[in-house]
């Protein structure tokens, strides 16, 4: 249920939005100074604070409107309308146009890039069965964060993003994939599955601590070896500023989470 404003006088009269006007924390009538109540309603012709859907397509493109209402949240959940979002995910969808710029033949080598491509796979796939859209649209969005700071990106890595966009957005991704030099729609297009040894982050942070407190941290691979990472900790330079030369009694290596030094 998608709830607005509404605009109320005195005599129970409804007003338009573009009727009335904030003044002084109050929300008065244009030209005059007779007060309405403002109040969140489900949205209704008769409360007159219905938003019309064709104008929100002509000036935003159908695909934006239609990201913004899977986006709002939950679809068992009300929510209020805010017709700036649409112009958000009107953003967002030019973001991923924009992509088409940096597409290379050359093979992948961003882990970080990959990762959110097989993260995003992994959300879309899970929430589109759980009706869960606005998380997939959530996951889409980081991709496109991380694949707007690449200098590049494979094609074949576009292509499997545009194939995930398309049920939310199908005219910008039938178009993209025709740029991409496809003949057929992308609706023939075989759904992508995601590879959980992908889905790994390149690096992992490690707190460090001397004593019991937090001095430093590290970055280390995830599949690191246990003495790789407290060699690592012991060469940090801000804790052996706080090792000042003594001698280390104990080293404890919490899996994942930090390392503590015992001097």
């Amino acid at each position: 249920m998608i709830h607005k404003r509404s605009f109320r006088d005195a005599r129970g009269k409804y007003h338009y939005e573009d009727e009335v006007e904030e003044r002084g924390g109050a929300w008065v009538l244009k030209g005059t100074d007779e007060r309405v109540d403002a109040s969140l309603e489900k949205m209704s012709k008769s409360k007159y604070n219905v938003v019309n859907p064709d104008d929100m397509c002509a000036q935003h493109g159908a695909d934006a409107m239609r990201l913004y209402e899977l986006f709002m949240g939950p679809i068992e959940d009300g929510t209020e309308w805010d017709t700036t979002g649409v112009a958000g995910t009107r953003c967002f969808l030019d973001r991923a146009w924009r992509l088409l710029n940096a597409p290379t033949d050359r093979p992948g080598e961003n882990r970080e890039l990959e990762r959110a491509l097989h993260a995003a796979i992994k959300k879309v796939t899970q929430s589109i069965t759980d009706l869960r859209f606005n998380t997939a649209i959530a996951e889409m969005m980081i991709f496109v964060n991380e694949a707007t700071k690449a200098p590049a990106i494979p094609r074949d890595w576009l292509e499997t993003f545009v194939k995930i966009l398309s049920p939310f957005a199908p005219h910008l991704a039938e178009e993209m994939w025709q740029r991409l030099g496809h003949t057929q729609t992308i609706a023939y297009a075989p759904w992508p599955a995601y590879d959980e040894a992908k889905l790994a982050p390149a690096t992992m942070v490690l707190v460090v601590q001397v004593n019991g407190k937090v001095r430093g941290q590290i970055e280390v691979a995830p599949d690191a070896s246990d003495a790789t990472i407290l060699t690592a900790a012991r060469a940090d330079r801000n804790v052996q500023s706080f090792l000042g030369g003594k001698q280390i009694k104990r080293e404890i290596y919490v899996k994942g989470r930090l390392v503590n030094l015992v001097a």
